[in-house]
């Protein structure tokens, strides 16, 4: 009753909270004002009751404006504001008492609109006391000088006043001045600020030059922003021009390479494949590994694929546990914190972005042809005795090919080519429409985008729908409001894996048709070799995922003084997904089996509450507090059901009418609920901007945990010391702009386990008793109710640098991190009725390094050349099992080495048939697989298997250079990752006739190459030993990208309805290079672990990006 009413009050306080601000929101929009639309009054007109004994003329004017909307504009060094004046009065005019004053103490008021300025008067001078002036309109464009593009939200000042504007979207502004002696002063962040008389000139347009040295970057950290100086911990980001200059289909191509310790590797192959994180390596066995997403301030647990990247303003990855220990146990793995881009002020501005292009195989991945295929098997036989060992007869070949194969090599040896006949050129286009604008109440940026990939293989395509709102509302000055809405829908259709499985191994010598053009379903009398393309003739399969997605986040903050401000989030993550299976009776699925349909369906709801408040203050200029606090409560459910059925009557029927199945397969559902209860506090204090501290804890109660364990606590401290401020680096400005020292050290948890793993479960069992049928239950899993979160320290040491005015900067990190506590499996002997138990048990370590550096290499006249470089080195070991320092040889876990090894025997060639004694002696023969004998022992047996190496590479880096030539851009991005060791399993079945194989360099008596073995009829394909040919370093160079563009010149788009036009050509995955034979056999180069590669695929990208 308690959880049900916990749910419950949850549910209520998150819709309720969201429906409220949307009310709020909604009437905004209606509703919206112009504060600019208020008319001036004249200063005879406004009258106000006035009692002043012997004030001082200063508290006139401040009474004067808090009773009306006048503002005085007066320099605070002027004497006559200590004057005294006395006046009591009801209903007075306030050019009388202007008058009153300008008497006294000789002041000339001139009156503009709202703001009063005040002046002494000269002497001699016979100006009247009040000057209501005629305003001069003074109108003009601010634009930048690196690109000639207008600059919006350029504060125009008049100088030694408060009378001032913005410019809007496109840079421009219109402004009315006092006379034409004032002064305009135009700034804004990262540009010089420039100051220009008004001399009557009614149009004034202004070039402003960025201004390098005070640039200062902002950066997203947990639960607020700060200065790229101020930050203590580790944290990397991407810029809004960075990603801009990126076109990529979604946000973790994008970040390949880029960050520093981020590691990207795809998960899967195909349109719309998914991509693994890893931040510095692989802590955990068991818990997840993956870092926390942060999507507009709340927690995003969908698929990067459904984040449009072109909505994306930033990225800012926090790695150290200083910076994400404000998040506690999510923030393990670290946190990338993905902000999207929002309105501004100024009249509706759109962008229109598309590209598209085609996706093309890099070359044929290597299979033998017919000819080969053919002698291949000739000796697979001759191993045996069964073909001659020289020559070749039509009598011998019937003997070992079937029929249909024999037609083939009675025609010469002409052979299918089953890649030429199922791959396509593939094709991938994008398109995007944005919106933005607004006025100072409310801003807005509206977006919708289409995405679509059509794969190499027919009928393999990904679709994706995005829409994405944000909003933001100024109420007053002091109290503001937000929503950001994600919606996205997005298809993935694929055929089943059995397609890539027989077009590599189906026999060349077979054929998919009779002579009579009816389709066959085997390519020879073999029931095993199937038609590879049975599912396309039949139209026999079919697989779908459709996923149905809305991240809703809301926000209110009120300024309750001016250095506090309190912060309420509100936020749901909604997906439904519904996946789709169906395999007909001629499907390489079933292979002529019954036909099956099987439906799954999820449902997850994400809901979040936090509060946040801020007190944000600087003291006396050198002393800078910031304390936040944090109270927040995150539940999800998790609902999944599926039914699986076979022997449908209507195979066309597909998965859309299942109650017409003969057998129901299996039936099944699923609901896990979690709750997460968290208090955080932070702390950061600054002085003179080089000192500086962050302390954090977060306190963190999981539902996974039973009632003795459920509370983490995790602490942070960080240390930054800016040397460069100090007194005695005076005069080392020109070549060491600014180094920072950070040291940190602080305490994740992780607690990503199944949510009732601390109870147990049971399960149904039929039995039969007396010979009734009945059912009762069993326990599947042991209980422990002791888990306790598993916990991470981490220890950085980091250097920001900038030297050469900003010519070249970067940093470097060092870290250590410990993973204790582990949550891991530990197996448990038969007799105690279970397999294992999840316990807190072992330890490992991660040591790393991290280097980011961009420099300019030349930048003169119209032409800039830039380079980013990245490079990072993690190594992760074992420290402790559940055993101690014992290994776990079933798992593959070594003390001393990483979690993800490879252990088996060692090749050391192929056995000649000088050395055919000793190979016999081991149960061999020449042409076989020749492996170590460790041990010595005379014997090939388990323990003669070592650790050959690990997946973990030895570096990972990736350099981009940017040219610029006058409207001409340049990138090339080269990607490097070095070391490792991959299994490819296409690599290893090489033994009898059956199926096709790689072209490889195989051992015969005439050829005794120690490559690969001598096929042979009696063994199964990977042959003895057969896994050692698996293994192949996985080092790997790759231009990622190489892109040319050229955007228009300012001069052209004067005369078109544009502000900004560029287009551009890019071939993404365009050369890569391999130390195996990866770039020879055309190979995807991430090495999938699969019987069945796919190849690998350049694209080919035109595109264009407008704004209007």
């Amino acid at each position: 009753m308690k959880k049900w009413a916990h749910n419950l009050l949850i549910d209520v306080a998150t819709y309720s909270g969201i429906g409220i601000l949307g009310q709020i929101l909604l009437v905004s929009i209606c509703f919206a004002w112009d504060a600019d639309a208020q008319k001036a009054k004249s200063v005879h007109k406004v009258q106000i009751d006035v009692a002043y004994d012997k004030v001082t003329i200063a508290d006139v004017f401040a009474d004067i404006e808090s009773k009306t909307d006048f503002v005085f504009t007066f320099d605070n060094k002027d004497a006559f504001l200590k004057d005294y004046y006395s006046k009591t009065a009801e209903k007075t005019t306030v050019a009388a008492i202007l008058k009153d004053l300008s008497h006294a103490s000789k002041l000339i008021f001139q009156q503009i609109n709202n703001n009063i300025s005040v002046r002494k008067q000269q002497k001699n001078e016979k100006s009247p006391a009040i000057i209501l002036g005629e305003a001069i309109n003074v109108s003009g464009t601010v634009t930048s000088e690196a690109d000639g593009v207008g600059i919006p939200g350029v504060n125009v000042l008049v100088k030694s006043s408060t009378i001032g504007t913005v410019t809007d979207i496109d840079g421009q502004y219109n402004l009315n001045v006092a006379n034409e002696n004032d002064t305009l002063i135009f700034s804004s962040i990262g540009y010089v600020i420039q100051e220009i008389p008004v001399q009557g000139n009614a149009v004034i347009d202004v070039v402003l030059a960025e201004d390098i040295q005070s640039l200062e970057e902002i950066v997203v950290v947990g639960y607020g922003a700060q200065k790229r100086s101020d930050v203590t911990g580790s944290v990397a980001s991407i810029s809004t021009e960075e990603i801009a200059d990126i076109p990529m289909t979604n946000i973790s191509n994008g970040l390949v390479g880029r960050i520093p310790g981020l590691d990207i590797v795809p998960s899967g192959a195909g349109p719309g494949a998914s991509t693994q994180l890893l931040l510095r390596g692989q802590r955990s066995f068991t818990a997840s590994n993956d870092p926390l997403i942060i999507l507009d301030g709340s927690p995003y647990y969908g698929s990067l694929n459904d984040i449009n990247p072109y909505d994306i303003a930033s990225v800012n990855v926090l790695k150290d546990a200083s910076s994400t220990a404000i998040y506690g146990a999510r923030g393990a793995n670290g946190v990338i914190i993905i902000t999207t881009k929002r309105g501004s002020a100024g009249k509706p501005s759109f962008m229109v972005e598309s590209f598209a292009g085609p996706q093309i195989r890099y070359g044929r991945i290597p299979y033998a042809n017919g000819e080969q295929y053919a002698e291949i098997g000739r000796e697979a036989y001759r191993a045996i005795g069964g073909y001659p060992e020289t020559g070749t007869s039509p009598t011998d070949d019937e003997r070992i090919f079937d029929a249909i194969e024999m037609e083939a090599i009675n025609r010469g040896g002409e052979g299918l080519d089953y890649q030429d006949l199922l791959f396509q050129v593939g094709h991938q286009q994008k398109h995007q429409l944005s919106i933005m604008g607004g006025s100072e109440s409310v801003r807005y940026n509206v977006s919708a985008s289409y995405f679509n990939e059509e794969g190499i293989i027919p009928d393999e395509a990904f679709n994706r729908y995005t829409f994405r709102s944000n909003l933001d509302f100024t109420f007053t000055p002091k109290i503001t409001a937000g929503a950001s809405i994600l919606l996205n829908y997005s298809k993935n259709q694929r055929r089943s894996g059995g397609v890539l499985t027989q077009v590599f191994q189906s026999s060349p010598l077979g054929k998919l048709y009779e002579d009579d053009g009816s389709p066959r379903f085997t390519a020879t009398t073999d029931g095993l070799v199937l038609n590879p393309l049975a599912d396309f003739i039949w139209d026999s399969y079919r697989w779908e995922d459709n996923s149905w997605g809305a991240l809703i986040n809301t926000f209110a903050q009120a300024q309750i003084f001016p250095s506090l401000t309190y912060r309420l989030n509100l936020g749901t993550n909604l997906k439904f997904g519904n996946t789709k299976e169906s395999a007909g009776f001629y499907s390489l699925t079933r292979n002529l089996g019954t036909p099956t349909a099987q439906i799954d369906n999820l449902f997850d709801n994400l809901r979040l509450y936090e509060s946040v408040i801020t007190y944000d203050k600087t003291f006396n200029n050198a002393h800078h507090l910031t304390i936040t606090g944090v109270q927040g409560i995150q539940s999800s459910n998790l609902e999944i059901n599926g039914v699986g059925v076979s022997d449908l009557p209507y195979e066309p029927s597909r998965f859309y009418n299942l109650g017409s199945a003969s057998n129901i397969n299996a039936v099944g559902s699923n609901l896990e609920e979690t709750t997460l209860l968290s208090y955080a506090g932070r702390v950061f204090y600054g002085y003179q901007g080089k000192y500086m501290m962050t302390l954090s804890i977060r306190a963190d109660g999981a539902s996974q945990f039973s009632s003795n364990n459920k509370w983490g606590y995790f602490p942070s401290v960080a240390l930054a010391y800016l040397i460069t401020e100090e007194d005695f680096m005076r005069g080392t400005e020109d070549w060491l702009s600014a180094l920072k020292i950070r040291l940190s050290y602080g305490v994740t948890g992780n607690q990503a386990i199944s949510p009732y793993q601390t109870q147990g479960g049971l399960t149904i069992v039929p039995y039969s008793w007396n010979e009734e049928p009945g059912f009762g239950y069993r326990p599947t899993e042991l209980a422990n109710r002791n888990l306790k979160w598993e916990s991470t320290g981490v220890y950085n040491l980091g250097f920001d640098f900038d030297f050469l005015q900003g010519r070249i900067q970067g940093n470097l990190d060092l870290y250590n991190t410990d993973t204790y506590d582990l949550l891991m499996f530990r197996n448990l002997p038969i007799t105690s009725g279970y397999e294992q138990v999840l316990q807190n048990v072992g330890r490992t370590n991660n040591q790393g390094f991290e280097i980011g550096l961009s420099t300019i290499n030349l930048s003169r006249n119209n032409l800039t050349w830039s380079t980013d470089l990245t490079f990072y080195r993690n190594h992760t070991e074992i420290e402790e099992l559940y055993n101690g320092k014992e290994d776990d040889i079933g798992n593959l876990w070594f003390i001393g080495y990483p979690i993800d090894v490879y252990y088996d025997f060692k090749k050391t060639g192929i056995w000649q048939l000088n050395e055919a004694d000793e190979a016999n002696s081991y149960g061999r023969e020449p042409g076989q697989i020749k492996v170590q004998d460790v041990d010595n022992d005379g014997a090939i047996t388990d323990n003669d298997r070592v650790i050959l190496g690990s997946r973990e590479p030895d570096f990972i880096a990736n350099l981009v250079n940017r040219v610029s030539v006058r409207n001409w851009d340049f990138s090339l991005n080269t990607y490097v990752r070095w070391g490792g060791m991959t299994s490819v399993d296409a690599f290893a079945p090489f033994a009898k006739k059956r199926y096709n194989k790689l072209v490889f360099d195989y051992w015969t008596p005439s050829n005794p190459t120690n490559s690969y073995p001598r096929p042979n009829q009696l063994y199964e394909e990977s042959g003895l030993n057969g896994t050692t040919l698996t293994y192949r370093d996985a080092s790997l160079i790759s231009i990622r990208q190489l892109s040319v563009g050229y955007t228009l010149p300012r001069a052209v788009l004067d005369k078109l309805p544009l502000t900004k036009a560029r287009v551009y050509l890019l071939a993404d995955n365009l050369w890569y290079w391999t130390k195996s034979e990866l770039r020879e056999f055309n190979m995807k180069p991430d090495f999938s672990e699969d019987i069945t590669p796919y190849p690998a695929i350049r694209t080919f990208i035109a595109g264009i990006n407008l704004s209007f």
